[in-house]
């Protein structure tokens, strides 16, 4: 039931994305949006979806930050289990970038392991501007394990995808003995001329289950 909720969830985000971005973020093509809004958008619309089916919940602030910004991590807590949100911008898709998400889940696990139940859920939510270098390239073959189905409609927005040799759900195998039990990609963005997805913005989601 919490995953159902949870799929939908991320499903309405993209309009409330777009809404987010008609609002406060005008210029979101030239400066992204922060992990800060991306995460707390996100978890209100868990809340939100969460009370529509009648269901009592809350949303509160991770404190794994160490730099001093506003948290971008939350949880959110309900009477049918609790979703964690990690957020994580990729400035760049270097692996030092994707090593940090994986350094995320370390930390939350880390301090926050006596909180977690065997049913809780963990959402790993991403954004990444795709640019001509490899590996933004080639990290939504990272990400999904694949590339998407309808290649050219990257080719005709000027997008040229790779494959990557590595994989996100090998090292959270490795690192977690995890697997992803939900893995999603979206282009949330729409273009003004045609109301065609954006293919160059793209949000990356993947939802971990501890048993």
């Amino acid at each position: 039931m919490l995953l159902d909720v949870l799929v939908q969830s991320v499903n309405e985000f993209q309009v409330d994305f777009r809404q987010l971005c008609d609002k406060h973020y005008p210029a979101i093509h030239n400066q992204g949006m922060t992990e800060h809004h991306l995460g707390l958008a996100l978890a209100r619309r868990m809340a939100r979806t969460l009370i529509e089916f009648g269901h009592g919940c809350d949303y509160q602030p991770l404190d794994i930050n160490r730099n001093g910004d506003k948290a971008p991590h939350y949880r959110v807590t309900s009477d049918i289990g609790t979703v964690w949100v990690i957020t994580h911008h990729f400035v760049n898709a270097s692996q030092t970038y994707r090593n940090q998400i994986l350094k995320k889940i370390a930390i939350w696990r880390e301090e926050y392991g006596y909180a977690i139940q065997p049913n809780d859920l963990l959402l790993l939510v991403s954004d990444h501007w795709i640019n001509r270098q490899t590996q933004s390239r080639n990290l939504l073959h990272w990400w999904m394990g694949s590339l998407p189905d309808h290649i050219e409609d990257y080719l005709s927005q000027g997008i040229t995808l790779k494959e990557c040799d590595s994989q996100l759900t090998q090292s959270l195998d490795e690192y977690f003995q995890a697997s992803p039990c939900f893995i999603k990609y979206s282009h949330p963005l729409l273009r003004n001329r045609d109301n065609l997805s954006f293919k160059k913005y793209v949000h990356l989601y993947a939802v971990l289950q501890w048993a």
